[in-house]
């Protein structure tokens, strides 16, 4: 399957607005707060649920080349990824007071750009040097192992991949391991990929594009459902095990629904743009939101609730902008560099799955 799937491209961009729109709300704010935290939570969750999906979609039910495969992975993702990395390096050497949780370390930067986990005591969690590089992480575990079970055909695949990600879910919760290591890749958060997995197989198997009514609306309300629970359950941790049970359940639905009617729903020029330009608006949102945050509040009270949701609102505007316009003259000339550097005969810039 080669498709380009337009309402995934739309649910890409979706996600990246959750995130965006999530740090915009949250930058102000001295300490965390649950509704804003989730909105960002459900948006990753999203894009790993889409990641999951198109993997197994694009490659199909037999078995494929893993060499290819990761080098293609790693042309999409990584000198981005990098870029933004050390990018944040940079800034937190020159322009330290633009950031809430990020300072440079020599030690955090390298493991950051080899995507090894790592605790970092000044956000007091697991994550890179550049904080929204943990989902890359995941992101490149995720397609490590699924490289690994590139011999077997898709069905098998995805079996093998969700009981593996499973036992570690399950062996995370039972030991509560305490390294950084050990902690990242036991948790629950892959299994988002399992599910986005299971409705890829679907989807080559024919089987979403012909689901009935009574079907799409068991899923609506399973979905919808999942919503509530995933921002109501868990009071005062963002990423809590129920609530991402519930949030699962809602992306799922929303590419379950897209799939379904991929042939029906009309085509909007500027909303498959945003999907395009996802992880450029994902990597470059955080600098727009301090950069404009730290200039409004000036003049501004960051006390003032409507100052907040007016800022936020601008923000998810400039950096939606700034997004488009990374995409347009840096993520695509580096793509089309890379590929032709790098990528074999495959020279072609297509956009990311999901990131």
């Amino acid at each position: 399957m080669r498709q380009k799937f337009i309402t995934i491209q739309y649910l890409r961009g979706f996600a990246a607005m959750l995130v965006l729109a999530s740090h915009a709300l949250l930058y102000p704010l001295v300490g965390d707060h649950l509704g804003f935290g989730r909105l960002g939570w459900l948006g990753v969750i999203l894009f790993f649920v889409i990641s999951g999906f198109i993997m197994v979609a694009v490659t199909g039910e037999g078995r494929f080349s893993a060499p290819a495969f990761l080098r293609r992975r790693f042309i999409r993702i990584v000198p981005m990824y990098w870029g933004a990395t050390l990018l944040a390096a940079a800034l937190a050497l020159l322009a330290p007071q633009m950031f809430k949780t990020t300072v440079y370390d020599t030690g955090q930067l390298l493991l950051s750009l080899m995507f090894v986990p790592f605790y970092n005591p000044v956000s007091h969690g697991i994550h890179p040097l550049y904080k929204l590089g943990w989902t890359l992480n995941y992101e490149v575990f995720f397609y490590v192992c699924f490289a690994l079970l590139a011999f077997l055909g898709a069905q098998s695949r995805v079996v093998w991949l969700t009981a593996a990600f499973t036992a570690l879910a399950v062996l995370g919760a039972l030991l509560q391991p305490e390294p950084a290591i050990a902690q990242f890749y036991t948790s629950f958060m892959p299994l988002a990929f399992c599910a986005g997995a299971w409705l890829g197989l679907a989807t080559l198997q024919g089987r979403l594009s012909g689901l009935s009514a009574g079907a799409v609306c068991v899923a609506l309300v399973l979905g919808l459902a999942g919503l509530v629970e995933g921002f109501v359950f868990g009071e005062g941790l963002v990423e809590d095990g129920f609530a991402f049970i519930g949030l699962v359940a809602f992306a799922s639905s929303l590419v379950l629904l897209a799939v379904r009617f991929e042939r029906l729903l009309p085509r909007v020029a500027i909303l498959e743009h945003i999907g395009d330009a996802s992880y450029s608006i994902y990597l470059v949102h955080i600098y727009e939101v301090a950069v404009l945050s730290g200039l409004v509040f000036k003049l501004l009270d960051p006390a003032n609730l409507w100052a907040d949701y007016l800022v936020a609102a601008v923000s998810i505007i400039g950096g939606t902008a700034a997004g488009l316009v990374l995409y347009r003259f840096v993520e695509q000339p580096l793509l089309r560099f890379c590929n032709a550097a790098f990528g074999g005969r495959r020279t072609e810039v297509a956009p990311a799955p999901a990131e």
